[in-house]
């Protein structure tokens, strides 16, 4: 991949580095994200293999141990040595990999490889359909270990794509107040759970809402954050979750005004976000708009492109 090009290329079966404890996966499900879109269109300079979302099967584990088992694994691949893997600060490793972003070839293919560090066992009574939302369900967990939310604390969430609709949906697993702001009733009607309130943005204006303590901005459009500002309350929290590779204009007067906290949030940690799949049904099958195999990759990426589109999967 090239930036704002998409091919399909016939690459070789990738080989496990001996040095590095990798293991060979064979990839079932991959899942199409909207980051995917912002790798293309330039916001990280990448050529290789797009993807990060999947679950997969270890097909060859030269330590022995884990072949045949389904797994999911963790993006972010640090080089453990640098001044910020000593601080452990992993996911913000000087060196850092991350699968289809930075130096590491994704999961839209037929195989991967990974270090045995970042692989997970998916347990039984969790589906592919499930396990292929561990990442983004993951990232949607770290809020609240990373902020230290407290359930008494509402929750508003800004956006019904993708990534609003899990977030929500793992918030609310975990016992949280939810309310959703959003553009696409179809979308919000996904959201017909008891403690989630949905809200199409025209029904609901800022003049009207204020003062909420908390806000989650990941509607994945640059608007977002002006209207997270207009409904924070003063010395609230803003949670920003979006990226995107088109450049902002807005007054962050309000930050300081208001004494507002502006907080970024990006991966998180898969046990837990696989021990909430294992106990609670969050619906998240129901995301799943279409599925593709992988030589229909394009087709794919033209229908996750959609604004009617959730999940689109690929299946290799």
């Amino acid at each position: 991949m090239d930036k704002g090009t998409v091919e399909l290329r016939d690459t070789p079966v990738p080989r496990p580095d001996p040095d590095r404890d990798e293991i060979l996966i064979r990839v079932k499900k991959a899942g199409i994200c909207s980051t995917d879109f912002e790798v293309i269109e330039g916001m990280i300079n990448f050529s290789g293999v797009l993807g990060h979302e999947f679950v997969g099967v270890v097909e060859n584990d030269p330590s022995g141990g884990l072949e045949g088992k389904r797994v999911v694994g963790e993006i972010n691949i640090p080089c453990w040595e640098c001044s910020r893997c000593q601080k452990n600060q992993y996911k913000h490793c000087l060196n850092i990999e991350t699968l289809g972003m930075r130096r590491r070839d994704g999961v839209f293919a037929e195989f991967l490889t990974l270090p045995r560090s970042n692989v997970h066992l998916v347990p039984k009574s969790i589906t592919d359909n499930e396990a292929v939302f561990t990442e983004p369900l993951a990232a949607a967990v770290e809020i609240a270990e990373q902020y230290h939310l407290k359930p008494s604390e509402p929750i508003t969430i800004i956006g019904d794509g993708r990534l609003g609709l899990v977030t929500a949906r793992a918030l609310w697993g975990m016992g949280y107040s939810i309310e959703v702001i959003g553009r696409h009733q179809d979308k919000l009607a996904t959201l017909d759970l008891p403690g989630i309130t949905a809200h199409l943005e025209a029904d609901f204006p800022a003049e009207k809402h204020t003062d909420l303590p908390v806000v989650i901005e990941a509607s994945g459009s640059t608007s977002g954050l002006e209207k997270a500002l207009q409904l924070t309350a003063p010395r609230g929290k803003i949670i920003y979750k979006t990226t995107t590779a088109q450049s902002h204009e807005i007054n962050l007067a309000d930050l300081a005004i208001d004494e507002i906290q502006l907080l970024g949030s990006r991966c998180g940690p898969f046990a837990p976000a696989l021990n909430l799949l294992a106990r609670n049904d969050l619906h998240l099958e129901e995301l799943i708009t279409a599925e593709y195999s992988l030589d229909e990759a394009k087709l794919a990426l033209k229908k996750a492109a959609q604004k009617s589109s959730l999940k689109v999967i690929l299946k290799p």
